[in-house]
């Protein structure tokens, strides 16, 4: 072929290429208007489009026969970290089981290891990488418009009126600033502003209705708000707690599980011959006496004297609940 035909082949090519990948169509008609060509080069052109390009698909309507580029396959394919990256992120879904969000996640996940060059180690990636939650969230089959709301009004910086459902039973109507969406033990949270009450965690469970209204707030600077940060010093979701220096005294037997297990990022371990220790800086709160507890008689409070206090009022409590002698069908089972 002359270097001049050879040439004209090259750009017509190029401009096929060109038009494919700035998101234009073509049919043969349209392609042979655009490069100067009989329908039937238009053809092989357009055959070779399909068999050659990545991401070049076609669509047909009646005997009209379209090629188009999809848009995903104009940036480049993930990287294989990428993509188990977000293997482990998707493995969260079933925290959003029933709602539309479950549905979203898994389309994200195809959509990511559908492009990388390794589609195949992806098979049966749903059981590949898991997410064992304990419960998960009860109200979000029930609240999903809820959650829209609240999302909403995360990314856009809007206000939220809810009403909202205390611990103890009470409800009452705020007007809150949405600063983050939490995952907590399993559980969602709204961080939020209101003008009578600094940063809290809101239990997105016991946010019974939503509005969101039209005003708009300014979404702090990350020097003056960085989730991270707020929740440096927490055990739990608690922010309006002292925080101290707490210091168990495990059983022996403790001491793999202590060395290869993190609780909280202020943590040091100290093995002793007969026990171990293990000291946190964190705020004293709930969700660390239950930790505690959960050791029953093979975790002892060394400080602080308050703690030690609460561990103790506990352990008096349930002896007062096991001494009594049991009622009904539970004292029947109990006997038997």
């Amino acid at each position: 072929m002359p270097e001049s035909r050879r040439s004209v082949s090259i750009a017509r090519h190029l401009t096929l290429c060109a038009d494919l990948l700035s998101g234009e169509e073509h049919d043969r008609q349209t392609l042979a208007a655009r490069l100067g060509i009989r329908p039937a080069m238009a053809d092989r052109l357009i055959r070779a489009a399909l068999a050659e390009l990545p991401g070049v698909s076609e669509r047909r309507h009646g005997k009209q026969r379209k090629i188009r580029m999809e848009a995903g396959s104009r940036t480049a394919a993930p990287e294989y970290p990428t993509a188990v990256a977000a293997c482990f992120g998707a493995s969260l879904w079933p925290l959003f089981r029933g709602s539309s969000y479950e549905a979203g996640i898994r389309n994200a996940l195809s959509h990511v290891v559908g492009r990388t060059k390794r589609r195949l180690v992806f098979e049966n990636i749903d059981r590949k990488f898991c997410f064992l939650r304990r419960g998960g969230e009860a109200a979000l089959t029930e609240r999903q418009t809820v959650l829209d709301d609240v999302i909403e009004a995360v990314l856009h910086h809007r206000v939220l009126m809810a009403r909202y459902t205390r611990f103890a039973g009470t409800s009452e109507q705020l007007r809150l600033e949405p600063l983050s969406i939490a995952v907590h033990d399993h559980q969602l949270y709204v961080l939020a502003r209101s003008p009578h009450r600094a940063l809290h965690p809101y239990r997105f469970a016991r946010l019974e209705a939503v509005e969101v209204l039209d005003s708009v707030f300014s979404y702090p600077s990350r020097k003056a708000y960085d989730p991270e940060q707020v929740f440096r010093d927490s055990f739990g979701v608690f922010l309006d707690l002292p925080v101290r220096v707490v210091e168990l005294r495990l059983h022996k037997r403790w001491e793999v599980y202590a060395r290869t297990h993190r609780w909280h990022d202020s943590q040091v371990v100290t093995v002793g011959s007969d026990h171990v220790r293990v000291k946190l800086r964190v705020r004293v709160c709930p969700e660390l006496e239950a930790w505690i507890l959960g050791f029953g008689s093979e975790a002892e409070v060394v400080r602080p004297a308050a703690l030690r206090g609460r561990m103790v009022a506990h352990a008096r409590g349930l002896m007062r609940t096991y001494r009594s002698t049991p009622t009904g069908r539970r004292a029947h089972v109990l006997s038997r």
